[in-house]
């Protein structure tokens, strides 16, 4: 009886999680060409969060499959892969234009910058150590974001530091 009721748990679960994704996607569909570096960090800034909690869903869900069968629980976990490698492409789908108005104007980029895109391109170094997810993922499309993420992160205008005398 519990499996049946942990079961119908992770199926509510995963539907919601599904829908949560289609929402993303309206959301980035919605969201306009940046006109300038300004709008396009807060975009690329403002998209994170948004992201991060679905993943964050997923993780939890993905824990929480311990009470099923085997074979139910390698069905749930190959949905949960999916769910999340759909995601991280439409996360990199999403930021790519954000990053690319951002290296093009990168002499315009706020102080402070360099610290959100190293952050970045740490989020994209773990990406690459899961395997069974970058193998889903366009990788022209990840390729291009991590070049465009390590040159910001390189380039642009740090935090300014007032210790040095």
């Amino acid at each position: 009886m519990q499996t049946k009721t942990a079961d119908r748990t992770i199926q509510l679960q995963l539907a919601l999680l599904q829908e949560d994704l289609v929402r993303l996607q309206a959301r980035c569909a919605r969201l306009p060409p940046p006109p300038d570096v300004t709008l396009a960090l807060r975009q690329f800034k403002e998209l994170g969060p948004a992201f991060e909690a679905v993943a964050a869903f997923t993780s939890v869900l993905r824990a929480n499959t311990g009470s099923l069968d085997d074979g139910r629980r390698q069905q749930v976990e190959e949905q949960l892969r999916q769910l999340t490698v759909s995601l991280w492409q439409l996360h990199l789908f999403a930021v790519a234009p954000r990053l690319e108005k951002m290296v093009a104007n990168i002499g315009h980029m706020p102080i402070g910058t360099r610290f959100v895109l190293e952050r970045w391109v740490k989020r994209l170094n773990e990406l690459r150590e899961e395997a069974d997810i970058v193998e889903g993922l366009d990788p022209a499309l990840l390729g291009h974001v991590e070049t465009m993420a390590r040159q910001l992160a390189s380039d642009a205008p740090d935090l300014v530091d007032f210790s040095r005398g």
